[in-house]
C-alpha cells in the first residue's frame, strides 16, 4: 500500500511540475496575434478630420490619408488597372477592385460566406455613392468590410482591414473616389476626322 501511496504522489508532483512550466512559454503566434492587435488599435477609429492628398490610379482617384501610400495592379501585375491600395500596412488597408459586376459579385459573395465573425450588413452613402456591404470582427479586436457600389456607371469593390464601416477615414476615402477616364489625345481624333473629310470630298 505505501509503494502504491508513493508511486501515486511522485506522478502527481510530476505532472504538478509539468503544468508550472508550460505555463509561461509564449507560442509565436501570439506574439504574432498580438502584433496584430497592436497595428489595428494605433489604426484608429475616432471621427477627427482625416488629411489626405488626392491622387491617381489607372482611371481612378482617390483621397490617400496623409499615412498611407497608393499601391496600384495585383500580386500579378503590378501595372493592372484594375487593381489599387490605399494602404498603411499588412493589417490596415483599403483594397480595390474594378474587374466587372460578375466577378466582382463572385468574390464578395464568397468573401461574405467566409468572414462569418460577428458579420453585420451595412450601408452608408458617403461622397454621393451608397456603398452596400459587410462588416466583421477578426477576432483579435480588429474590425474589417466588404463593399461595393457604382461610379459613373463603372461598378468597384472594395475589402478594407483595420476599420469599422462608419469611421472617418472611411467615409473620407470612399466619399472621395471618382471614375475619371482619360480623355482622348489629338492624335487619336485626327485620323477619324481627316477619314470624313476625304469622303466628303471626294462625294462632290
Amino acid at each position: 500500500m505505501k509503494i502504491k501511496r508513493m508511486i501515486l504522489l511522485l506522478l502527481a508532483v510530476c505532472l504538478c511540475l509539468c503544468a508550472c512550466g508550460g505555463a509561461g512559454t509564449a507560442r509565436p503566434s501570439d506574439e504574432e496575434n498580438q502584433t496584430q492587435q497592436d497595428v489595428l488599435e494605433s489604426a484608429g477609429t475616432d471621427d477627427t478630420p482625416v488629411e489626405t492628398e488626392t491622387m491617381r490610379w489607372g482611371d481612378w482617384t482617390v483621397d490617400v490619408p496623409a499615412d498611407f501610400t497608393l499601391e496600384g495592379g495585383d500580386f500579378l501585375d503590378e501595372t493592372d488597372p484594375r487593381y489599387f491600395s490605399v494602404k498603411k500596412s499588412f493589417f490596415v488597408y483599403f483594397d480595390f477592385t474594378a474587374d466587372g459586376e460578375e466577378l466582382i459579385m463572385n468574390h464578395y459573395n464568397y468573401n461574405k460566406a467566409t468572414y462569418t465573425n460577428e458579420q453585420t450588413d451595412v450601408k452608408g452613402v458617403f461622397g454621393g455613392k451608397e456603398w452596400v456591404g459587410f462588416q466583421y470582427s477578426d477576432g483579435y479586436g480588429g474590425y474589417g468590410f466588404e463593399a461595393y457600389t457604382t461610379v459613373d456607371g463603372e461598378m468597384i469593390r472594395v475589402s478594407c482591414a483595420g476599420y469599422r464601416f462608419d469611421d472617418a477615414i472611411v467615409k473620407t476615402v470612399l466619399g472621395s473616389l471618382t471614375y475619371t477616364p482619360p480623355e482622348p489625345t489629338p492624335e487619336e481624333t485626327t485620323p477619324a476626322d481627316t477619314a470624313i473629310d476625304d469622303a466628303s470630298v471626294g462625294g462632290e
